[in-house]
């Protein structure tokens, strides 16, 4: 029955490609970090992924470890709710993303996106306690919207039509690949192999690795990344 209505459908064959139209377009979004705002743009992003990413490897164990252990000492039943406060603040500012593009621009939004992480991992470090890690939970909507989301509508607003896709997918890279994996393989042995001895763990000091990382790229971002106007 589905065999004898297929023979009905019209002949629909796949378009061919326009002349001129690039068959290669992820080629030509990698030939566009030659220019050197992009480049910037596009390190930039492998950093900010990789403190990201830190603090979804090491927050649950954080707020989980006991007082004595280094940690903040939140029941388990309540640690991922506390968590769950990111995502909801990560709604809400993405209603203010675009009157925060028009006013600041690209790269301030980012640079400030970038500094939410910087604050976050401060507070970890100097204020390991309940209420303070409980609220600060809350900039993970700047931290993400304010760069990874400006990252993603710069990549459309520069980038050519035609390679718009595979721009966007440049970046996918660095966030979803590169920076995941660079992250996850070695945030678990920083705290397990490096900075946890005799069973506690020196939370201090394996925070100020990402805070650090943060302020480096917000500090790169702010100096070197200047495109040009469109």
């Amino acid at each position: 029955m589905i065999e004898d209505y297929s023979l009905t459908l019209p002949h629909t064959p796949p378009k061919k490609v326009e002349a001129g139209a690039d068959r290669f377009a992820w080629l030509e979004a990698f030939k566009l970090l030659k220019h050197s705002f992009m480049l910037v743009l596009w390190l930039v992003t492998f950093i900010d992924a990789f403190v990201l990413y830190s603090y979804f490897n090491w927050t649950f164990t954080f707020l989980g470890a006991e007082a004595k252990a280094g940690g903040v000492g939140i029941p388990g039943n309540w640690i991922m709710p506390v968590m769950s406060l990111g995502q909801v603040a990560e709604l809400l500012t993405m209603f203010i993303l675009g009157a925060t593009l028009k006013r600041l621009g690209w790269r301030w939004t980012m640079v400030i996106g970038i500094l939410g992480h910087a604050a976050r991992f401060t507070v970890y470090a100097f204020w390991p306690s309940a209420v303070p890690i409980v609220l600060v939970q809350l900039l993970h909507g700047i931290c993400y919207a304010f760069f990874f989301a400006t990252v993603y509508i710069f990549a459309d607003e520069y980038f050519p039509k035609d390679v718009r896709a595979s721009a966007q997918g440049l970046f996918n890279v660095m966030i979803l690949g590169i920076g995941n994996l660079a992250a996850n393989s070695v945030c678990p042995y920083l705290i397990q192999s490096v900075f946890t001895k005799v069973g506690i763990t020196d939370f201090r000091g394996l925070f100020l690795l990402p805070l650090g990382a943060a302020l480096v790229a917000a500090v790169a971002l702010a100096i070197f990344f200047r495109p040009p106007l469109k």
